[in-house]
């Protein structure tokens, strides 16, 4: 394994994210939504949010229009899973499995137990207790890609399973 994959899976052991309860409890204007969301998903090496990405969120219905232009905590999660899950899902398949998922949970509750979920699994990355023993980084990448689709694959008929209940 090369240094620089090592050095980021030991990285991985420090990454937070806050639950509902530590995001702020006042309404955001744009900017500082930004600045939120941002501190939360660019460590995990997410792409920035951008005025542009939210403003088509909220054109596209993935999370609801704001108050006076000011965004409330809701707003806050909704966008923070959105910026996690769209390099994986499209936006509309995102807001499915948000409402999905809400119906049958708060959605304090839902987000706080995916974040809970998310965390644990990148701080065990930083254990780095591999289930399989690769003989080369190659070896290892073509697994990771492998069981990404087969993850991706498994998480979509999920989604179309629970947003049809």
């Amino acid at each position: 394994m090369n240094k620089m994959y090592k050095s980021w899976q030991s990285q991985m052991a420090n990454i937070t994210l806050p639950k509902w309860d530590d995001l702020p409890k006042f309404d955001l204007y744009m900017d500082q939504l930004i600045a939120v969301v941002n501190e939360a998903v660019v460590p995990l090496g997410a792409d920035p949010v951008t005025k542009t990405m939210v403003n088509n969120y909220v054109k596209n219905k993935a999370t609801f229009a704001p108050v006076k232009k000011k965004y409330q905590t809701v707003h806050i999660a909704d966008i923070i899973i959105i910026s996690l899950l769209k390099p994986i899902f499209s936006i509309s398949l995102i807001r499915s499995g948000i409402d999905a998922v809400t119906k049958h949970n708060f959605p304090k509750q839902a987000y706080d137990e995916f974040i809970t979920l998310l965390v644990s699994k990148l701080h065990s990355l930083a254990q780095n207790e591999p289930t399989n023993h690769f003989d080369n980084d190659t070896d290892e990448l073509l697994s990771v890609i492998a069981d990404t689709i087969v993850d991706r694959l498994k998480a979509n008929n999920i989604y179309k399973s629970i947003s049809k209940h």
